[in-house]
């Protein structure tokens, strides 16, 4: 499997990596430490990871878009030093060392589409490199012997721009909890969880429960906020900023908190079409969500009851976390019903179900 981070705190290629080892096949990762300081070979329960680090000549490339043509030429060497079977390539800036390498051994070729990979980068980057990489999608998807997705809609776009079927599996949580438990007692705890993106509702947020002393807001994650948020916490004594945080913290974190906030811009395409693994995660625990209105999650969470859908605004927000706080019993209501559809419904088992069989019959040809 090749992917463009550290591998460790992605948890879909985690999944996905166990689901396989447990099947009997053998695992290893190539991955991308853009940090330069972690092991460049681990071994994390019989699944190895190597990694391309970032050091010497790549540091003086302006931006991780000017260092790909060397992390794939790095991690195509590291490949050809170790036999293998199948090439599993996930998301679009891994796919050229995966049809690279298909060119050179003929090996099969798993292609995983996490995003529609243009959209996903649309506002972070320059338009000419957001329409590079719709050209470069259309141009390598269709080599891929086979196409993993994680909704239907991305199912839809690949269609669209390959005539190809891919198989959807969702990246649901690999964890429940047993029965419920109520969260805590007061104050009520919101918690963020993930990437600190500017579209993700996270500095209003701060300001909202800043100023409402009876409540408390956790937020935990990386890159670019990070600082902001860090100095905006300092400043307001019921909200606290912990940082990246390992996956095994995950669960403990969410039991602690009340309501879940996964809040995300629904003028950005990617968030309005969207299903965040948080959310999901949040219902395994047995925790309500706050969600923005309109969107594909907001559907889920209407329909299962299991949070609220609101504005994404700073009033929608507040709404929220006041019916919340002021209604304890509705906290184990919406934790309740989101627990019973994971249980029901969207958990990672019948998805590592369908991974499993899609190996267990690949033969290296395309599907028909």
């Amino acid at each position: 499997m090749f992917v463009s981070n550290d591998v460790i705190h992605d948890p879909r290629v985690l999944k996905e990596a166990d689901a396989l080892h447990r099947a009997g096949h053998q695992v290893s990762f190539i991955g991308w430490d853009r940090s330069g300081h972690l092991p460049q070979t681990e071994d994390r329960d019989g699944v190895l990871i190597r990694r391309v680090r970032t050091t010497g000549f790549m540091w003086l490339l302006w931006k991780d878009l000017f260092r790909n043509p060397v992390w794939w030429q790095r991690a195509y060497n590291l490949a050809m030093k170790t036999p293998f079977d199948v090439l599993h390539c996930h998301d679009l800036d891994t796919l050229p060392i995966g049809v690279r390498l298909k060119e050179t051994t003929g090996k099969p070729l798993v292609y995983d589409c996490h995003e529609v990979f243009h959209r996903m980068i649309a506002g972070d980057v320059p338009r000419f490199v957001t329409n590079y990489a719709a050209r470069m999608e259309r141009r390598l998807v269709p080599t891929a012997d086979r196409i993993l997705v994680v909704s239907q809609v991305v199912a839809d776009y690949i269609t669209e721009i390959s005539g190809r079927d891919s198989l959807v599996v969702a990246n649901y949580p690999d964890f429940m909890v047993d029965g419920y438990s109520p969260p805590p007692a007061k104050p009520l705890t919101v918690l963020y969880l993930g990437n600190l993106h500017p579209s993700r509702f996270i500095l209003p947020a701060i300001d909202v429960i800043g100023a409402m002393p009876d409540v408390k807001l956790v937020i935990a994650g990386s890159k670019k906020l990070a600082p902001q948020v860090a100095a905006m916490c300092a400043e307001r004594p019921n909200t606290r900023f912990l940082g990246n945080v390992p996956n095994n913290r995950i669960l403990p974190l969410i039991l602690d908190c009340h309501v879940m906030l996964s809040m995300f811009d629904p003028t950005v395409w990617v968030n309005a079409m969207g299903l965040p693994n948080k959310v999901f995660e949040a219902m395994a625990a047995g925790r309500p969500s706050i969600v923005t209105e309109k969107g594909l999650i907001a559907e889920v969470v209407e329909r299962e009851q299991c949070g609220f859908a609101v504005p994404y605004t700073r009033a929608g927000f507040t709404s929220a976390v006041v019916a919340l706080r002021d209604e304890p019993s509705l906290v184990e209501r919406l934790g309740r019903n989101g627990l019973k559809a994971v249980r029901r419904e969207y958990n990672w088992g019948r998805e590592a179900r369908k991974l499993v069989e899609l190996y267990d019959g690949l033969s290296g040809r395309p599907k028909a």
